[in-house]
């Protein structure tokens, strides 16, 4: 098992959204799909919500329907249709602030990471990636979150932390998106065998990215832990109740992946 697949192995924790400022109100909310699309009962390719664009997840066929030879091109194309939503929507790649990538196979995490940094040269969103048992169409599945305004986005990267392919976090004008916090150390990559420490780890992480921001635990309002079957539930639970007010914790959904 090579180390990028031990990081994504041991409770990585994303999507977190810190709210900073009351959101603006928004007078339309209007479904975005693009020319080459087609609009169905069941989602919406894209929906814009004013300040912000929410893209549903997609695959890598082409809008003919065709599927890319290779992963490399497979991954390049679902971040293709990622682009023809935004532009739908008047914005362009450079607005994504954050991606979720869902990977039946975690081996091509590097092909899909090298993909990412090409095709985000300036500043990548924050990203968390879950190994799957399945998507729906295989076998790579990327949603995404872009911002309207660049004005006050930037990247957030404590002193510490390893430049890569995505952002630890990527603050706007009033949310800050979070990538994935794997249960690693951040300098040597090695994965302690103590479940507690790892989900220690973690959050460690994850914290050094909210100070990082100039915010605090306490300003938290969603997250996500991905747990595989060796993180048990309750040493999970036990760890992340040390780090906030009882009664006062964020909203959270727990998920189990695969890897």
């Amino acid at each position: 098992m090579t180390r990028l697949m031990r990081m994504t192995r041991h409770l990585p924790i994303g999507l977190i959204w810190l709210i900073l400022l009351p959101p603006a109100l928004h007078t339309q909310v209007r479904a975005v799909v693009p020319a080459q699309s087609h609009a169905n009962r069941f989602y919406s390719p894209g929906v814009d919500a004013g300040d912000y664009v929410y893209i549903s997840g997609q695959g890598s066929r082409r809008p003919n329907g065709t599927l890319p030879a290779t992963f490399s091109e497979q991954c390049r194309q679902a971040l293709d249709n990622i682009k023809l939503i935004v532009e739908a929507a008047g914005l362009s790649t450079e607005h994504v602030v954050y991606t979720q990538v869902y990977l039946e196979d975690i081996g091509k995490y590097g092909e899909m990471d090298r993909v990412f940094g090409e095709y985000f040269p300036k500043i990548p969103p924050a990203r968390a990636v879950l190994g799957v048992a399945q998507v729906p169409d295989a076998p790579i599945q990327i949603s995404a979150v872009a911002v309207r305004n660049l004005a006050e986005r930037r990247a957030i990267s404590p002193a510490d932390f390893k430049a890569g392919t995505a952002s630890p976090g990527v603050l706007t004008h009033d949310l800050l998106f979070i990538s994935s916090m794997p249960g690693s150390d951040p300098n040597t990559g090695a994965v302690p065998n103590d479940p507690a420490a790892q989900v220690d780890l973690a959050l460690d992480r994850m914290q050094a990215v909210v100070k990082a921001a100039g915010l605090e635990l306490s300003n938290m309002v969603f997250v996500n832990p991905y747990l595989t079957q060796e993180i048990p539930m309750r040493v999970m639970n036990e760890r992340y109740a040390r780090r906030f007010e009882f009664g006062n914790t964020p909203a959270r959904a727990t998920i189990e992946v695969s890897s």
